[in-house]
C-alpha cells in the first residue's frame, strides 16, 4: 500500500511524486509510456506567475492579485475561479522553487507574450530549452528519490480501472505485457493528461469540431474515460479554443516544434500575405494584433482552416535589419521553397489559375479577391477589414498557397475537482481517495474560455506540489 499512488508521470505527476517522496512518503507511479516527463518533451514550457524573485530583480512590481485580475479580464471571469486563485497564489512559489533548483531561465524573461492575449505586465517565464528546461531540473530529484527507494516507477502500465475498498478508492488496475496488475494507495493522484490525441473521444466531447492535433501522442484521455464511467464530472468542453498556424504533417496531425505558421498575432511579424478561406475570400484583418480575435474569426471558417496566399516578392522580402522572418516559424526561404515542391501543405504555381487547380480553391473567387486586394494596396485603404499594413501586393509569380489550421495544442475539457483537488462526481460529492492535477483537469479550469499565458504548465506543477505536501501530512 503506497502513501501516494500516482497515475501518469508527466508534469504534475513528477512534481507530486518528488514532493511527496521528499517528505518521507512511499510513492508509486504508474505510466503507460516507456519514459517519464510526458509533454515536458513537447511543450514550449511557458509558465506565468506574479511576484517572483526574477520579476523583482528586474524591477517588475507584480503580485498574485494582479495576475488573477489580468486572467479574469482576459477570460471574462470564466473557468474555475477557485482553482485559478489557488494556481496564481502558488505560482510564484513554484517559479522560485525552480530557480532554487538551478532552472535556466531564458535571458529575456520574464516577458509579455503576444501569441495569447497579453498580460499587462511581464510575467511569463520559460527556459532556454523550452519545457525540457523544467524536465532537466526535475529529473535529478526524481532519480535521487528512485535511488533512495522512495519512488517506485512502473512503465508500460496502461491504466484500466479503479476499485473501492471500505468506501474509498484505493486500487488502481493496470495492464502490461504480463497481464493485469493491481496497485494500492491510500491516496490516488490522477495526472493522466489531456485527450487531444484521441480523435474519437475528442469528437464525442466536441461534436462538429475539426481536430488537427499538435498534442503529445500519449494524450489519449484514458483517465477521463475511466473516471466518467464511475460517475466523475467532465466539464468545460464548451470552452474549447484552438491555436492558429498548424500545418498538416501527417493525417490529422501537426507539430508546433517542426512546422508552424506565424499567424498567432502580427506583433512579431507583419503580414506579407492575404488570408482566404476555402471559398477564396478574405475574412479578417491580417494585421490584427489580438490573438483571441484571430482565433475566433478562424473557427468561423469552414473546416476551421484557411489559406495564406503570397507571391515570390513577399517570400523573398526581408525586414529592415536584414532578417528574413518568413511565414514559417524558424524556417528560412530555401526550406519553404523545398516544402512547396513536396506539395503537402504548401503549393507553388506560375499562375493563380494553376495554383487553384492544385489547391482546389475556386479560381473566380480567389482571382477577384487578389485583384481587389491589390487595388486596396494601391489606394492605401482597406475598406473591407481595416488592415493597415499594406506593402505587399500579390502580383509576382510564382505564387504560393499555404494551408493552415486552427489546431489543438491543449484540451480545455477535464474532470471536476474541489479547491482541495479532490475529484467530484456528477452530484458534486467527493470521490473518496481520488485527486487530480494537470491537463486531466482541462485548460478550461485554470485558464477559462481564453488562452492565458502560462496557465497550463504552472498550475500542473503547482497542484502537483500542493498534493505532494498535503497528502503526506
Amino acid at each position: 500500500m503506497y502513501d501516494v499512488l500516482i497515475v501518469g508521470a508527466g508534469t504534475a505527476g513528477m512534481a507530486c511524486a518528488i514532493t511527496a517522496a521528499g517528505q518521507g512518503a512511499k510513492v508509486g507511479v504508474v505510466e503507460k509510456s516507456d519514459h517519464i516527463g510526458g509533454a515536458l518533451h513537447w511543450s514550449g514550457g511557458h509558465m506565468s506567475a506574479g511576484g517572483t524573485r526574477l520579476q523583482k530583480s528586474r524591477g517588475i512590481d507584480d503580485s498574485p492579485e494582479k495576475h488573477y485580475q489580468d486572467i479574469i479580464n482576459i477570460n471574462g471571469s470564466s473557468g474555475d475561479l477557485e482553482l485559478i486563485k489557488l494556481a496564481v497564489e502558488e505560482a510564484p512559489r513554484t517559479i522560485n522553487w525552480l530557480e532554487d533548483l538551478g532552472f535556466d531561465f531564458a535571458p529575456e524573461c520574464p516577458r509579455i507574450i503576444y501569441g495569447h492575449v497579453p498580460y499587462t505586465l511581464p510575467r511569463t517565464h520559460y527556459g532556454t530549452n523550452k519545457a525540457l528546461s523544467i524536465y532537466e531540473v526535475l529529473k535529478p530529484l526524481w532519480d535521487d528519490q528512485i535511488k533512495k527507494g522512495n519512488i517506485d516507477l512502473f512503465l508500460h502500465h496502461e491504466w484500466k480501472g479503479l476499485e473501492q475498498n471500505n468506501n474509498q478508492f484505493n486500487e488502481v488496475i493496470t495492464e502490461n505485457s504480463d497481464g493485469e496488475k493491481s496497485f494500492f494507495g491510500q491516496n490516488i493522484v490522477l495526472t493522466t493528461g489531456g485527450y487531444g490525441s484521441n480523435p474519437s473521444f475528442f469528437s464525442q466531447k466536441h461534436p462538429n469540431t475539426p481536430l488537427m492535433s499538435s498534442t503529445y501522442p500519449s494524450a489519449t484521455g484514458d483517465g477521463h474515460q475511466i473516471i466518467e464511467k464511475i460517475g466523475g464530472r467532465f466539464q468545460y468542453a464548451e470552452m474549447h479554443l484552438p491555436s492558429l498556424g498548424g500545418v498538416e504533417l501527417a493525417k490529422g496531425r501537426c507539430n508546433f516544434n517542426e512546422a508552424w505558421a506565424m499567424v498567432l498575432t502580427s506583433v512579431y511579424r507583419q503580414p506579407r500575405e492575404i488570408y482566404v478561406n476555402n471559398q477564396g475570400f478574405r475574412f479578417m484583418r491580417e494585421d490584427e494584433i489580438n490573438a483571441d480575435t484571430r482565433e475566433r474569426l478562424a473557427i468561423q471558417q469552414p473546416g476551421w482552416t484557411f489559406w495564406l496566399i503570397f507571391d515570390e516578392a513577399a517570400l523573398l522580402e526581408r525586414m529592415e535589419n536584414g532578417i528574413e522572418n518568413p511565414i514559417m516559424i524558424g524556417w528560412d526561404t530555401e526550406k519553404i521553397k523545398a516544402a512547396a515542391l513536396e506539395e503537402r501543405f504548401l503549393w507553388k504555381a506560375d499562375s493563380i489559375a494553376s495554383l487553384c487547380q492544385k489547391t482546389g480553391l475556386p479560381y473566380n473567387n480567389l482571382n477577384t479577391t487578389i485583384s481587389g486586394f491589390n487595388t486596396i494596396v494601391d489606394q492605401g485603404n482597406d475598406h473591407d477589414f481595416g488592415r493597415e499594413y499594406l506593402k505587399n501586393k500579390v502580383e509576382q509569380a510564382p505564387y504560393y498557397a499555404l494551408q493552415v489550421h486552427a489546431s489543438v495544442l491543449v484540451t480545455f475539457g477535464g474532470m471536476k475537482v474541489n479547491p482541495q483537488l479532490q475529484l467530484l462526481d456528477q452530484a458534486g460529492k467527493i470521490m473518496p481517495g481520488l485527486y487530480g492535477a494537470g491537463e486531466f483537469l482541462g485548460l478550461g479550469a485554470t485558464s477559462g474560455s481564453a488562452f492565458c499565458s502560462g496557465m497550463a504548465i504552472t498550475p500542473a506543477l503547482s497542484f502537483g506540489r500542493i498534493l505532494g505536501k498535503t497528502l503526506t501530512k
